[in-house]
């Protein structure tokens, strides 16, 4: 059989377009790796017409948006790469990006993930990539904003260059580069299990690297390439992807409904027995708040 250095794993929801850039940036990445892509389709629109009769990709339809950890796990689960790269669908590689990424990992055995800067089409960070895992106060101030007021909020994103590679606690799922061993385990590291399926969309990507960190694995950031990323294009919430969005109202409102959903399960899976009742009845609450404001802004505005 032959080996395979890298399975890249795309799921895509109605973002045709974008999904066709994505592949012909991988398809830019002119390297000696062999690879494996598989593209799970949760979507409703005319993508399949991309793959039929095309052998190039592993294309796998689901009857249904079964969400993201779900549609990954499917692909998780067939594939055969000595490294597994979760990818957006919104994203846009770099030349040597796949390379860069893969000798990285082959001089650090001891990371099990390691991601790039993912750059917004405004050129700016996303915050996502380079993250802490959240306490109380730095999700809160993430999320009511009071991080712009009060740096006693501050602390979920990790500020620092953009050009320093660093130890890092959590990545965006929108580029996770993977060694396969976390999955199997070995003599230092228990096996960590794939995707919580809980997670229908959003936190699924924290929670992995949450549990990849309590197995005893390094995670970094490491910025000798980078990506483009349209953030949001599926859910139609982001400002740097609604023009490219075919999000209706209750896409939207059902992302809404999946980040509060993902706060919650999370608290309660890691932190819940961390803390009093008390304060676990102020996060749900707060939790709770978030989603009807959210709710009540977009019936509101449209955005």
């Amino acid at each position: 059989m032959k080996k395979i250095d890298l399975s890249i794993i795309i799921v895509t929801y109605n973002v045709k377009k974008l999904l066709i850039d994505c592949l012909k940036s991988i398809d830019k990445n002119k390297d000696i790796l062999t690879k494996e892509i598989f593209i799970v389709d949760n979507g409703n629109d005319d993508t399949y017409k991309i793959f039929e009769n095309n052998k190039e990709y592993i294309y796998i339809k689901s009857k249904s948006n079964i969400g993201f950890s779900k549609a990954n796990n499917i692909a998780l689960k067939q594939a055969k790469g000595e490294y597994i790269l979760i990818l957006n669908p919104d994203t846009k590689l770099k030349k040597d990006t796949l390379f860069t990424m893969y000798k990285f990992m082959e001089d650090n055995k001891d990371i099990g993930l390691s991601t790039c800067p993912l750059y917004l089409p405004d050129k700016s960070l996303d915050k996502a990539c380079r993250r802490h895992f959240p306490t109380i106060k730095s999700a809160f101030g993430k999320i009511f904003k009071f991080s712009s007021i009060s740096s006693k909020f501050r602390g979920y994103n990790i500020e620092i260059d953009n050009d320093l590679q660093t130890e890092i606690d959590a990545c965006s799922g929108a580029f996770m580069f993977i060694r396969t061993t976390v999955f199997k385990g070995d003599r230092k590291h228990r096996k960590v299990a794939f995707f919580d399926e809980a997670f229908w969309a959003m936190g699924e990507d924290l929670d992995l690297c949450y549990r990849i960190k309590k197995s005893q694995w390094r995670i970094t950031f490491y910025p000798k390439t980078s990506i483009l990323h349209y953030k949001g294009a599926s859910g139609g919430l982001k400002k740097s992807s609604s023009k490219l969005s075919s999000a209706d109202m209750k896409t939207k409102k059902r992302w809404i409904k999946a980040y509060s959903d993902a706060m919650y399960i999370f608290y309660k899976k890691h932190y819940l027995k961390k803390h009093t009742q008390f304060i676990n009845f102020l996060v749900i609450l707060g939790i709770k708040i978030y989603y009807f404001t959210s709710i009540v802004k977009l019936s509101l505005t449209g955005k």
